[in-house]
């Protein structure tokens, strides 16, 4: 190849020689385009060459080149890869020469035994390399970008006797466990490897552990000081008060490097046994996690009687330790089933149990005995008189168990409500409003040193805000549940049943399912008695007292009194009544007292809460009562803002109002009975100056005094949701949302929400609940710097696939290939019982549905439409549907500002703003009954659904036009309100809402009054679509049928459609 040539290859501007290839094809082609600057190339080649020739410099092959250009010019030629060449070339290049550095940065800083390589083995040509290789070495840019951490040779221990050196390290914060603890410390003699382990609530009683429980036991057992403590930089471990101990009692204190946990690899590799071996413990059991104290010191104790390996040495710690072997004839298996003794003293007649069910937990602290929990009542007791099964884990048992009694025993939750639930009974003879329920050895000891693995046991503390939402769990939004399915029809009258039974709670639903509204009807969103009767237990649990003598006289009772003392304290500081005598004509209404066991997310009982609640369903209207109407937050508004503080990283705080209602002041003149247990026996009756839980008129009291509050902080209420209150302008601004008592509030700066709060607490009495992550029954999980958000019910799901889904295999969709909900003839419906409970699971499922599955939207609503009769095919459905819908318990909602940037339509909206996309979908005479349709749609702001619906329509469509054109009136209904709801939130949209439909006959109906001749029949109302579509709310789109999430709200759809819809939808699916 010609020298030139070569040259020019090597400066093209997208060269050949990175990869290999044709050079002299590559210079060919390379001169077409570049002959278009020639007018100006030529003269930069004159100048180029006079300047050369008048220096008479440069080498000879430069020159050479030189003079060849001029040759070209003259003849008309161009060779710019030549000119560029002696123009722009160094005299490195031109030499072929360079140092070892500059030709290691040429190879993108190559390694330097790499680069000798290539030099002494000639794999490459057209480079001589002088200098020293070592030079390399000394690359700055290598070191910045490929320095890595220095070895950690193993070190030789100084320990030669117990107690010469500890390491100690600190582990959590875990999940929160029994009696508050987050943290356990973990103390190593590294002489033995005897280890300790110290179960804390918090990091900073590190210090006074050591120095109050752990040192002076180890002194005194082994008779010699310690020397010696190694740990961490945890600042547990640097307080200045622990450091100043350390020095008066003369203990050297070694420090690890920062982010350098290999150095104090003892502790490390202590902790991780611990954890393994504790987490192992819990899963085999299959006990819920807040045991897991329980469970390391289990672990510890198996530690230290297990042979250690250090080197090539093995010893047991313990004999290294005590100088003898351990006992070990008291270990039983964790997590096991036992029989324990219960002391006659407890027995309160001789036909009682002599024994009970206990779980073992382990050898007891400081006593001789072992370690229970009650799985019924979750206490914890010692016993020494056990019987095992060692064979039989807690799991197994409790499996058997539910099987026999139809509860998740260990799992039930309570609804953990602040106001406990109020029975069924409570309901109004005219008009039920119902909710979906939530589903959510020998005798002798082994003589062990006090304190030899274990601490005693942790002072009872304040339960953090973290364990206290888990008791949120069972509240929810209340659903109006008209009986019939056709739209603006009025409601049954349902007497009140006498008794509370989870197979009752369901209540009967049309055909709407909407997660934009709180209730399940179409024109009946008036929301009449929503907060009235929101408060009711989905199960029973086994051993809760029904009345007050059980509660009173029975287990527990001192704790059950103390519950009820405390709640006649709260109503009579809120001076709420009147002792007085009943005046002539007027009937005063009796109360009942509830009690429930407030517990964890995991079942673990934090209190006992007792609730005197008046039988609101005594009263008479127009003399106990007059308006009953109050606004909770809406489903769409709550999720809006989800979504808001995803993309924005808004901060999110909760608070709880204590008893709240006892605030409101009532209007009317109410007379109640004394309670029982409070009665004076003077026949006086309580004349009501405050709202009581239960009354009518309680929730509607409640919100007046609320919101003046509220109002008079600077609080204004929107005009989209009452229950959503604004204060402040721009990055000042705060948003608060209000359901009965519970306070969510949302804002960019957690100093403004501070102040807020505070402001609230100068109100009422409130409980500060920290950030959000139990709300209503839904499980919220964020990262602020990620910015996403994620809505889910997994707990409850789990719990009502464990209730009623009993099909067996795999659910891949809601409902199986063919099925067709039809009611059939009353003889072929299944028993009462049968029904009954088909009418609560088809409750249970709309919870879900209208919270945060849409995807389970329309298999709900076809079961809605049979609960009066439901065959055999249709139970096995229902079951199907649980069993789904708990197989996929962690799908759910969710948001992020990665997710919206996907959103169909989404192309340039500003980072940081919200923007609305929806979906319509209509099934043509989809229903075999009637031939209507179904339609349905999907709101999406955030990048996840914020609203949607699967709604039957009620009026027959007569082609499949029409039934989409339908269904655009209801979607865009639910765009425009949404629009003004994202207005008062600040995020005004910009241009119309885009709205995919699949018909473009629909979308051309919408756009113009065309197929008149097809349309004339059509209700005036439908016709608002076309006034929305020339004002500018929306801008229809086409969108082909496989790429239409909302298809999946009007039809059942295979699988891979299925799922594709979901995904499209925004959902998260894992």
């Amino acid at each position: 190849m010609p020298k030139e040539r070569q040259v020019a290859a090597s400066i093209s501007t997208k060269s050949e020689a990175v990869g290999g290839g044709d050079h002299g094809k590559q210079s060919d082609t390379k001169s077409d385009s570049n002959e278009c600057n020639l007018g100006e190339t030529s003269k930069a080649c004159e100048s180029k060459e006079s300047g050369a020739a008048a220096k008479g410099g440069g080498n000879e092959e430069e020159n050479h080149k030189i003079s060849k250009a001029a040759a070209a010019k003259e003849k008309g030629q161009s060779l710019w890869g030549t000119i560029a060449s002696a123009a722009f070339s160094n005299p490195t290049s031109a030499t072929g020469e360079c140092d070892w550095l500059t030709l290691h940065r040429r190879m993108g800083h190559v390694a330097l035994p790499i680069l000798q390589q290539i030099v002494k083995q000639e794999m490459v040509s057209g480079i001589r390399v002088k200098g020293e290789p070592n030079e390399v070495l000394g690359c700055p840019t290598c070191m910045q970008a490929k320095f890595t951490r220095y070895p950690f040779h193993s070190s030789e221990t100084t320990a030669k006797a117990p107690l010469d050196e500890v390491v100690m390290d600190v582990v959590g914060p875990l999940k929160l466990g029994a009696a508050g603890a987050e943290y356990f410390l973990t103390i190593v003699d590294v002489y033995t490897r005897m280890t300790w382990v110290y179960v804390l609530p918090k990091k900073s009683d590190v210090a006074e552990t050591v120095k109050t429980d752990w040192l002076p036991m180890v002194e005194r057992q082994q008779d010699r000081l310690v020397k010696a403590i190694r740990t961490d930089r945890g600042g547990e471990f640097l307080s200045k008060d622990f450091s100043t101990w350390l020095k008066k009692q003369g203990i050297r204190h070694s420090l690890t490097m920062p982010y350098s946990p290999a150095m104090n690899g003892i502790a490390e590799r202590a902790n991780r046994t611990l954890t393994e071996t504790a987490r192992g413990l819990l899963i085999e059991a299959g006990l819920p996690n807040y045991i897991w104290p329980d469970a390391v010191r289990h672990a510890c104790v198996a530690k230290n009687r297990a042979l250690t390996h250090v080197g090539e040495d093995k010893w047991v710690p313990y004999v290294e330790w005590i100088g003898r072997k351990p006992k070990v004839d008291m270990l039983r298996v964790f997590g096991c089933m036992c029989m324990a003794l219960v002391p006659k003293k407890l027995r309160h007649n001789k036909l009682d149990a002599k024994a009970t069910w206990a779980v073992h937990l382990g050898m007891a602290q400081n006593s001789k005995g072992w370690l229970l929990w009650d799985p019924f009542t979750k206490k914890f007791l010692v016993s020494r008189d056990c019987k095992f099964m060692e064979n039989l884990p807690y799991k197994e048992w409790k499996a058997e168990n539910q099987a026999k009694i139809g509860v998740r025993l260990g799992e039930v939750k309570s609804t953990g409500l602040e106001h406990v639930e109020l029975l069924l009974e409570l309901s109004s003879s005219s008009t039920i409003t119902r909710q979906s329920p939530q589903m959510n050895g020998g005798e002798e000891e082994e003589e062990v040193q006090q304190g030899d693995e274990h601490t005693p046991s942790l002072p009872p503390r304040a339960t953090s805000a973290r364990g206290n939402r888990a008791d949120l769990q069972q509240r929810h939004e209340s659903i109006q549940v008209p009986a019939v399915e056709e739209e603006g029809r009025g409601r049954r009258k349902t007497q009140p049943p006498n008794r509370l039974s989870y197979e009752r709670l369901g209540g009967p639903a049309n055909s709407t399912l909407t997660g934009s509204a709180l209730m399940l009807g179409d024109e009946a969103e008036d929301e009449s008695e929503e907060c009235a009767f929101a408060f009711f237990s989905p199960v029973e649990i086994p051993g809760e007292p029904t009345n007050p003598k059980e509660a009173w006289e029975g287990p527990n009772g001192k704790e059950w009194k103390k519950a009820s003392d405390e709640e006649m304290g709260s109503i009579i500081e809120n001076d709420t009544f009147d002792l007085v005598n009943l005046p002539p004509g007027r009937k005063a209404i009796s109360s009942k007292w509830l009690f429930k066991r407030k517990t964890d997310a995991d079942g673990n009982i934090e209190r006992y809460k007792s609730r005197l609640v008046a039988k609101g369903y005594q009263q008479q209207e127009k003399k106990d009562y007059n308006e009953v109407y109050a606004p909770v937050v809406k489903g769409t508004t709550l999720r809006t803002l989800f979504a808001a503080a995803a993309i924005k990283g808004w901060v999110v705080k909760q608070m709880d109002i204590v008893t709240a209602f006892l605030n409101g002041v009532l209007e009317e003149e109410t007379y109640m009975e004394q309670p029982e247990g409070y009665n004076d026996g003077s026949g006086r009756v309580w004349k009501l100056k405050k709202a009581l839980y239960g009354l009518k008129q309680a929730p509607r009291q409640w919100y007046i005094k609320l919101r003046e509050v509220l109002e008079a902080i600077g609080f204004t209420p929107s005009t989209a949701d009452q229950s959503l209150f604004m204060l402040g302008e721009g990055e000042q601004r705060s948003f608060m949302v209000v359901y009965v008592d519970d306070i969510l509030i949302f804002s960019p700066s957690s100093d403004l929400v501070k102040e807020v709060m505070l402001k609230l607490q100068d109100k009422f009495k409130c409980k500060t609940l920290g950030d959000v992550n139990y709300y209503l029954g839904l499980h919220i999980e964020r990262d602020v710097e990620k910015r996403w958000m994620r809505v889910h019910q997994k707990k409850y799901l789990e719990a009502l696939a464990a209730n009623f889904g009993k099909s067996e295999g795999h659910m891949a969709t809601p409902l199986p290939s063919g099925f067709k909900c039809v009611k059939g003839p009353a003889e072929e419906s299944v028993g009462e019982e049968e029904r009954r409970r088909f009418h609560s699971l088809v409750g249970s499922l709309m919870y879900a549905a209208v919270h945060t599955r849409p995807d389970a939207a329309f298999a709900t609503g076809q079961l809605a439409r049979v609960v009066q009769c439901p065959n055999e095919e249709q139970v096995a459905a229902r079951e199907r549907v649980a069993k789904y819908l708990g197989q996929t318990a962690t799908v759910g909602l969710q948001y992020s500002a990665a997710a919206q940037r996907r959103q169909k339509g989404a192309d340039g909206v500003e980072p940081g703003r919200l923007f609305l996309t929806a979906f319509s979908d209509a099934s043509w005479a989809s229903e075999p009954e009637d031939m209507t349709s179904v339609g349905g749609f999907i709101c999406c702001v955030g990048g996840g659904p914020t609203a949607w619906e699967s709604k039957k329509q009620v009026d027959q469509a007569l082609s499949s036009v029409e039934s989409e054109y339908m269904a655009l009136f209801r979607a865009i209904r639910e765009v425009v309100w949404q629009r003004r709801l994202l207005a008062e939130l600040g995020e005004e949209q910009q241009g119309p809402t885009p709205l995919y439909c699949d018909s473009q006959g629909a979308i051309a109906l919408a756009k113009n009054p065309v197929l008149h001749g097809l349309t004339k029949h059509m209700k005036v109302k439908w016709h608002w679509v076309r006034s929305m579509v020339t004002a500018g709310e929306v801008e229809l789109h086409y969108v082909k049928t496989t790429a239409q999430p909302a298809d999946m709200m009007t039809k059942r759809l295979v699988e891979q459609q299925h799922w594709k819809c979901c995904k499209l939808a925004g959902m998260a699916l894992n």
